[in-house]
């Protein structure tokens, strides 16, 4: 197992544990306790998780927004050049998203925003022409919504003409995946919403395979991505769907 892959695992499971020790790591991924370690120095030092004694951790959940990134800059400017005055649009993902409501706030058009994120929906509250749907659910302590069912609800009837969501893996293959079943579930369920269907997610994120699958490549119309260096672009040309490199 190449070290990206098992470090991918690993950050996985302390998502869905909260915790793990060294030697239940050792013994999960087959390797030894010394290379477990390495990883978990290198995790920590990225940020991903916290060393604790035995083990690792994973970090405390913090309410503030995420800093944005050039890139999340970037992917926010090309989502935003392709919204047009009528539509009616899906906007999922809280690095990208927030800087294309931001976007819509400066320079307004006359569009339907469906959400499930409170910062989003109170952005565009601010703006003129802009009407928001805000999906029901449960209160995430980094400012957002998870969902309910869209079954459960007149929601079941809404019909957007554009759905842009954001994803954290890009593979020819594996398709579009993310690393929490019930986040998967959702973003899979509000593309189906959608007559045009697009992914966000930057280069770095291409060949990146996690844990659950929100789409398969030829469920998605499009991806928006940043520049892809030249190997990148050669291996995703055997993609079904449009792929969109931002300007920046």
């Amino acid at each position: 197992m190449l070290a990206a892959e098992r470090q991918a695992r690993i950050v996985q499971r302390i998502e869905r544990t909260d915790h793990v020790s060294v030697d239940e790591l050792a013994a999960w991924l087959e390797t030894s306790a010394a290379t477990i370690r390495r990883d978990l120095s290198g995790l920590e030092q990225a940020g991903l998780l916290q060393r604790v004694h035995g083990g690792a951790a994973a970090l405390a959940k913090r309410a503030e927004a995420p800093v944005p990134t050039p890139e999340d800059e970037a992917l926010a400017s090309a989502v935003y050049g392709r919204l047009a005055g009528g539509d009616a649009v899906i906007l999922e993902g809280r690095l990208v998203m927030p800087i294309v409501a931001r976007k819509l706030v400066a320079k307004p058009m006359r569009t339907i925003v469906v959400t499930n994120q409170l910062d989003i929906a109170e952005t565009l509250l601010r703006g003129s022409g802009i009407d928001v749907i805000m999906l029901g659910g449960k209160l995430h302590p980094a400012g957002y919504t998870l969902p309910q069912p869209l079954g459960a609800s007149d929601l079941k009837f809404l019909v957007a003409n554009k759905a842009f969501i954001e994803v954290e893996g890009v593979h020819g293959a594996a398709g579009m995946t993310t690393t929490a079943v019930e986040e998967a579930r959702f973003k899979h369920d509000l593309l189906q919403h959608a007559l045009r269907k697009t992914v966000v997610a930057p280069a770095s994120r291409w060949g990146l395979v996690f844990s659950h699958r929100i789409a398969q490549v030829s469920e998605v119309d499009s991806w928006i991505t940043t520049r892809l260096d030249s190997e990148q672009r050669d291996a995703a040309a055997t993609l079904t769907c449009e792929i969109v490199e931002s300007a920046a």
